[in-house]
């Protein structure tokens, strides 16, 4: 096992800052080139299960591929990853393109005149290569903030990406929405190349500080599998946290199958556009960018596991709105959306909160692993599930009792375990600890 010692003592914000303008670029891109593709699978089946299909392998190679990414990028060079990912995601994107228009490659032997079924099988397969590519590319760039960033700049550099991704996931679809509207698919796909390659040009140009490490003998000891397993001994131990785990990670089950499946709901279910779906989604991101601003602006609540209680409840009503939206009222739709993401931002910030201040810092890494693999791994797993159950019994029926069981086992937790105290008996038995510890007088 290695670990950080040193950093280069230079001032490297402006180089981030330009880093991030082509990133933001790139993002916009492929935010534009997602909306196209969810149109055009929802268009072309109607299926919940295939838009869950789409969903799953899009999500799932990135959880998976994760952790093991974020190995590899502490040892290889980050401007390297980030370049080569960039021009391998351009290029699938061409091939893509080549595909959808229909053009031969008799230099690869292939004949790419393939049938709309044929088509929705390669972009399940672009999509799991695209994740796998994805999980190398953020592990890149999210380790860029603290290596390139001065601890005085942080906060205000970090508000300032959340705010400009924020806009981005609201104009990303509108903008999708527009160009569809006078130009084919495989057109609005160049948008992504062009996107692609604008990234990597700040990429060259910044100067990407190294980080010195050296190897630690005595930790080598300790594999994976012991660390994993003293995570889980924690979080079990501590009373609540195995409780506010579970809430999340049905939060995670319950409600990933009611945001994938949100394009069906507008096309086949309201007879939408792609205009409507386009302003849906705008309304789930104002949401969230508003309930984000209020965060980070309020100190939150006294005992936070009732910020994470009143988040998720709330956001539970906001899905109950949205499902029993009335045929054909995207504004009541939209609106239900819009309550959901405003109170996310609520649950989420207070669940943060909760684990900072419960874990210890020289375990911090085992038990946030444990955490995010676990509330993680529900989501894709309950998106394929909900697609395939919504085939056989209806989507507004499975997405309605997706809301009714997510809501069923926040008001367990909170009334019959310890989660709504988890704070308070943590400090009791960090207290009690100390007390043991010191000798009687």
């Amino acid at each position: 096992m290695e670990s950080n010692t040193a950093l280069e003592p230079v001032n490297h914000l402006k180089s981030y800052i330009l880093f991030l303008t082509g990133q933001w670029v790139s993002i916009l891109g492929s935010n534009i080139v997602r909306f196209g593709i969810i149109w055009y699978l929802t268009v072309k089946t109607g299926s919940p299960f295939i838009l869950a299909l789409a969903a799953f392998f899009a999500f799932a190679p990135f959880i998976i591929v994760t952790p093991i990414s974020g190995v590899f990028v502490d040892r290889w060079d980050r401007k390297k990853i980030i370049i080569f990912v960039d021009f391998m995601q351009a290029f699938l994107t061409v091939v893509l393109i080549s595909t959808f228009a229909g053009i031969s490659i008799p230099e690869l032997n292939l004949n790419l005149l393939f049938s709309d079924d044929d088509l929705i099988k390669i972009i399940f397969g672009m999509s799991i290569i695209s994740g796998i590519f994805g999980a190398f590319h953020t592990a890149a760039v999210d380790t860029l903030l603290p290596i390139m960033v001065p601890q005085n700049h942080l906060s205000r550099v970090n508000g300032l990406n959340f705010l400009v991704n924020g806009g981005i996931q609201i104009i990303g679809p509108l903008i999708g929405a527009f160009a569809l509207s006078f130009m084919l698919l495989r057109d609005l796909f160049w948008l992504d190349v062009l996107t692609f390659l604008l990234a990597i040009i700040p990429t060259l140009l910044i100067s990407i500080p190294k980080v010195k490490r050296e190897k630690k003998e005595i930790e080598e000891k300790y594999s994976f599998q012991s660390e994993f397993n003293e995570g889980i001994t924690f979080i079990s131990a501590t009373n609540g946290l195995l409780a506010l785990l579970a809430v999340f990670t049905g939060a995670n089950f319950f409600l990933s199958p009611i945001f994938s499946q949100i394009p069906v709901l507008v096309s086949e279910i309201h007879l939408g556009n792609e205009d409507n779906l386009a302003f849906v989604f705008a309304m789930q991101q104002v949401g969230m960018l508003l309930g984000s601003l209020l965060m980070s602006s309020w100190k939150g609540f006294e005992n936070n596991a009732k910020g994470v209680a009143i988040g998720l409840f709330v956001g539970y009503i906001g899905m109950y709105v949205m499902v029993l939206a009335p045929l054909g009222n995207f504004y009541v739709l939209g609106g239900g959306l819009l309550i959901t993401g405003f109170v996310l931002p609520l649950a989420n910030v207070s669940s943060e909160t909760i684990w900072a201040k419960i874990v210890p810092k020289d375990i911090l890494g085992r038990v946030y692993s444990v955490r995010r693999t676990i509330a993680q791994i529900s989501a894709p797993v309950g998106i394929l599930l909900g697609g395939f159950l919504a085939e056989l019994f209806g989507l507004v029926f499975i997405l309605g009792i997706s809301t009714l069981a997510g809501t069923i086992l926040l008001l367990y937790a909170w009334f019959f375990t310890a989660f709504s105290q988890v704070e308070r008996l943590s400090a009791e038995s960090r207290k009690d600890k100390m007390n043991e510890k010191e000798p009687p007088v």
